[in-house]
């Protein structure tokens, strides 16, 4: 029998009480999901990391040929060294996708900025958990902003792909 390939560790997806939680909410996408996005989707050649980290999400966007913007509002060592805030400041002239890993603290907010931030039938990938589905506050968001039908549950994480 062949061996199947699948995924049965939770990829980067906790549950954290607020003492517990990293400071701003930094915890590292697995590759591994990015991988399995890439399988499902096809993205502008230009993709903005907003929240980039170590650069976990933008080493494998780059390894499959994607120019990517790497930033944050903590520098980690990787990407741009001067911090950005997405949820304030906005690159000029952006004209390509958005794939990230939000803090989810602020994942609607994120979510609501990516969508501005992105030109008309322009993409953006979230990882965020499935529950972010969940609450009253994202429940009115999706109830306007219904997410694409290309909705991927990736182990441990909720891939969101809109196309606006």
């Amino acid at each position: 029998m062949a061996a199947s390939k699948k995924v049965f560790t939770t990829l980067g997806s906790s549950n954290h009480v607020p003492e517990e939680r990293e400071a701003f909410d930094y915890y590292a996408t697995d590759p591994k999901a990015v991988e399995m996005l890439l399988e499902l989707e096809q993205f502008s050649p230009v993709i903005w990391e907003p929240a980039c980290g170590e650069g976990h999400i933008s080493k494998v966007l780059q390894a499959h040929g994607y120019e990517v913007i790497s930033t944050d509002l903590v520098y980690r060592g990787f990407g741009d060294p001067e911090p950005l805030d997405f949820l304030k400041e906005t690159l000029e002239g952006f004209e390509g996708d958005i794939i990230t890993n939000p803090p989810y603290s602020a994942g609607l907010e994120f979510v609501q900025r990516a969508l501005e931030s992105v030109r008309p039938g322009g993409k953006v990938a979230m990882f965020l958990k499935v529950q972010f589905l969940e609450g009253q506050k994202r429940g009115a968001f999706f109830k306007d902003t219904p997410p694409e039908p290309s909705t991927y549950p990736v182990p441990g994480w909720l891939a969101i792909r809109t196309g606006i």
